[in-house]
């Protein structure tokens, strides 16, 4: 199987291959230096600063090496985006915007045009994007997309036209015009499908649900305030534990190193002494014929038992220093310096020392005995057994490597696991402890075995409270692996909280550095870089209250990182490869998370252990950070210049033109939040009378009945109220402060199809009509009269209902068959009518 050809890449007919790719507007980082155009590969963005919630693979953009056209069209793209200054897109006509393409969106165009131009090629379109028509276009996106939901189609759309604003500078393309003519990104599926009820207002991002909003919060901070504390003790117990071992010493250290030269100084002054024989075999052994030196044996001989290879052959070739060594020992052989021996009694005969690679100090039967039965008296230690069959034994029997670290510490348990499980003594002693119960199971969670899975009991763990009223402590025992897991639901309990109640960006939560706390205009507030649309990455202020501080404290506490609170769990380790193209070494451990698997883990965990944990088990949902953000400003948005407050919190206050429209809608609040705030009847009513009010302004009348005078009396003390008031008549377009003024006005209004009910208990003829136990307490509103009682309003959107009622009574009253008693009831219902008709003909006249 051969390798795919190495495709020399082409030349940009726009741009030199000298040039960098960040260029003027981007802040290149001191001791780094730029990508190339000509890096045909991939252009990295460290030279930049890479985001902390961004991964190093996700901070670069990757082209095509095997597609040399489409290479050089999305480099040209790039580039432009990344430069939209450049004098060649001056020259050319392109005028962008001065402020720079993020890299994300760069490299998220740059994957969506490089599967488009890949299915062109598909269908016959050729190499490249050259020669593609408005038309092409349409149909590789439609194509492509075909079983694609509108967001993602919409993103393969914004990248054609991305690529449409720089044509003029990109390598065999022409000019073309928007296939989809303006219509918005995620339009384009619903009109392909014929859907026309697609929402294009306000945002695409939901809201996240209120059940699930609630408790995830709920158990956010139980693991916060609650649990904290405990977890944090249990992590100092294991580090404890852990320096009580034998520390591991370097290998220099711990043991006398022997290097190839000192090997040959032990064998130059062995084969010295005249009294020292090589053994030989007396008879073939083991495929060696009869002469032949017995080498491993000798070479323990030498040695002093460190060391068995001196004479080896590796990979069944003897190196030149290896032959070296045997045709010494051959030369002695042949002076007559050897003796011979049986192969199977070799060392017996000559008494050689077993194998001590590293000569540790000997330790005898006795001392390892009394080892096993000091560690078994002591009734809190426990042999650890296999919960489940492995790989190694079956479930029940002692796991003995782990074991012997508990006996003599990590440092010797490798080597001295052998003797108990193979010593016949002290494998008694064991078992008979495992019989008596003195035995812990490991390896029962997540399929963990070893050291790990070794369990500690968790003394006074905080107690909690559980739905069934019983009280006891939320752990008793807890595992290395069990607490790497409780370090992880904890940190992402600080995400999660943070992240809600701030409204801060994903990556403004995850650029939150050591001692954020600040005071802000006289309220707490924390510190953090914003770096969305910001190139110079400015450290700004966002308002939080004493829970989120105290948030930000258990991060600061749970993290290893230097800078930043959200990091991995583990502190890096150098390691041995070089990275392949600045030359740094490798690490594991650094600043930044992925959320959106932090969030699945947090809520997976807590509604498999609620129970346990005394807390409510989360509503399944999708949850997303972006989704806190758009949650918490419609929750925020109830509030009086709640648009202000949020738009300064979100961080939309900058542009204000742009930031209102922006902030409105993040404040827009789904049905479903509305029916959890009590609100959704009280909105619908407050709105229905926005389109009153501004009729109400001319002094017209706007509706008839009974209760007409009480809701224009109502109307004018709202629109005097606005007059008098100098802010509210800045917002007299805002319809939302209208609609909160008109509901604390109309609090009790509910809305019908043929009259709306602005309830009053005492006035209320349908309260008639019910015990005297249940009267006031809401309309009844299949007994409503409309003609008579005082609470009752007609306004022009009922007319036409009242009309045609009016036009059926009539043509029944003209039937002459009608028996009298039923003409006498419809007449009494027609005179009920035309007091409503009679009225708005009188009152709304023209209006109607």
């Amino acid at each position: 199987m051969t390798g795919r050809p190495s495709l020399a890449p082409l030349s940009s007919a726009s741009f030199r291959d000298d040039e960098p790719v960040f260029g003027n507007g981007h802040q290149v980082r001191d001791g780094f230096t730029s990508p190339a155009f000509g890096d045909a590969g991939r252009w990295s963005g460290e030279c930049i600063g890479r985001p902390a919630n961004r991964q190093p693979a996700d901070w670069e953009v990757s082209f095509p090496e095997e597609d040399p056209l489409v290479n050089v069209q999305l480099r040209d793209m790039a580039f432009a985006w990344l430069n939209p200054t450049h004098a060649v897109l001056r020259r050319a006509g392109v005028f962008l915007a001065a402020e720079p393409m993020g890299l994300g969106t760069v490299k998220t165009h740059c994957l969506k045009l490089q599967a488009l131009a890949r299915r062109g090629h598909e269908l016959g379109l050729g190499q490249g994007f050259g020669g593609w028509d408005k038309e092409d276009w349409k149909l590789i996106v439609a194509d492509q997309g075909a079983e694609l939901d509108p967001s993602t189609v919409g993103s393969y759309v914004s990248g054609v036209r991305a690529l449409r604003r720089v044509a003029a500078v990109v390598t065999g393309i022409d000019a073309f015009d928007d296939p989809w003519d303006g219509l918005a990104g995620t339009k384009v599926t619903s009109q392909k499908r014929g859907d026309e009820s697609a929402e294009t207002d306000g945002l695409s991002t939901p809201d996240i649900p209120p059940g699930t909003w609630w408790s995830l919060l709920r158990a956010a901070w139980t693991y916060i305030h609650t649990f904290a504390p405990d977890i944090f003790g249990w992590r100092e117990d294991f580090e404890r534990r852990s320096a009580e071992l034998p520390a591991p010493k370097p290998r220099a250290e711990r043991f006398e190193a022997l290097r190839s030269t000192d090997l040959d100084v032990l064998l130059n002054a062995w084969l010295a002494d005249p009294g020292h024989l090589v053994p030989l075999l007396a008879k073939d052994w083991k495929g060696a014929a009869a002469g032949t030196p017995i080498w491993k044996t000798l070479s323990r001989i030498i040695t002093d038992g460190r060391n068995q290879d001196l004479f080896t052959a590796r990979q069944g070739r003897l190196t030149k220093r290896v032959a070296a060594r045997r045709t010494a020992v051959l030369t002695a052989v042949g002076e007559g310096r050897y003796v011979t021996v049986h192969g199977p009694t070799a060392w017996r005969t000559l008494g050689s020392p077993a194998y001590q690679p590293h000569r540790s100090h000997p330790v005898s039967k006795a001392e390892l005995d009394e080892d096993v039965r000091h560690w078994l008296a002591d009734p809190d230690n426990r042999v650890p057994v296999r919960a489940v069959d492995d790989m190694h034994d079956k479930a029940g029997t002692p796991i003995w490597a782990t074991l012997a670290r508990q006996i003599w510490g990590p440092r010797d348990a490798a080597r001295s696991h052998p003797c108990l499980k193979k010593n016949r003594s002290r494998s008694t002693m064991i078992t008979q402890a495992v019989e008596a119960g003195q035995f812990v199971l490991a390896g029962t969670e997540r399929a963990r075995a070893g050291w790990r899975a070794l369990p500690m009991p968790c003394l006074q763990a905080t107690a909690v409270t559980r739905s069934d009223g019983s009280s006891s402590p939320w752990r008793t025992e807890i595992t290395q692996g069990e607490l790497d897991d409780e370090l992880r639901m904890l940190r992402a309990a600080c995400y999660i909280f943070i992240a809600a109640l701030s409204m801060m960006r994903d990556s403004e939560v995850q650029e939150i550095e050591r001692n954020p706390l600040a005071t802000y205009f006289g309220s707490p507030a924390i510190t953090s870089r914003k770096t969305k649309l910001d190139p110079a990455r400015p450290e700004l202020f966002w308002w939080i209250s004493e829970p989120v501080a105290e948030a930000v404290a258990v991060a600061e506490a749970l993290s290893w990182h230097p800078t930043h609170l959200f990091a991995t769990l583990e502190p890096p380790r150098q390691g041995t490869r070089p990275r392949r193209s600045d030359g740094r070494p490798r690490k594991i451990g650094r600043n930044g998370i992925t959320p959106a698997d932090e969030i699945d883990f947090f809520i997976e965990r807590i509604n498999i252990t609620h129970v346990r944990l005394g807390v409510e088990q989360i509503p399944t949902a999708h949850v997303r950070p972006h989704m806190f953000r758009k949650t918490m400003s419609a929750i925020a948005a109830r509030e009086p210049d709640s648009e202000i407050a949020v738009g300064l919190q979100l961080k939309h206050a900058a542009r204000r033109a742009m930031a209102n429209r922006t902030s409105q809608a993040y404040g827009k609040m789904d049905p479903e939040w509305a029916k959890e705030f009590d609100q959704e009847l009280e909105q619908a009513a407050a709105l229905k009378l926005v389109g009153l009010l501004r009729d109400r302004r001319g002094s017209e009348s706007v509706a008839v009945g009974a209760g007409a005078a009480r809701l224009h009396a109502g109307l004018d003390k709202v629109i005097e109220a606005m007059n008098s008031d100098p802010l509210l008549r800045a917002q007299i377009a805002d319809e939302r402060v209208e609609a909160a003024l008109l509901a604390s006005e109309f609090p009790d209004l509910h809305l019908g199809t043929i009259n709306h009910c602005m309830f009053d208990a005492p006035q209320a003829e349908c309260q008639d009509q019910l015990p005297e136990g249940q009267r006031g307490q809401a309309p009844l509103l299949g007994a409503c009269e409309p003609a008579h009682c005082r609470n009752s309003v007609v306004t022009r959107s009922h007319a036409p209902i009242w009309f045609s009622e009016e036009d059926d009574l009539v043509a029944m009253v003209k039937n002459r068959r009608m028996a009298p008693p039923k003409r006498e009831s419809v007449l009494i219902r027609l005179a009920d009518v035309r007091r409503i008709t009679d009225a708005l003909k009188d009152e709304l006249g023209d209006n109607l």
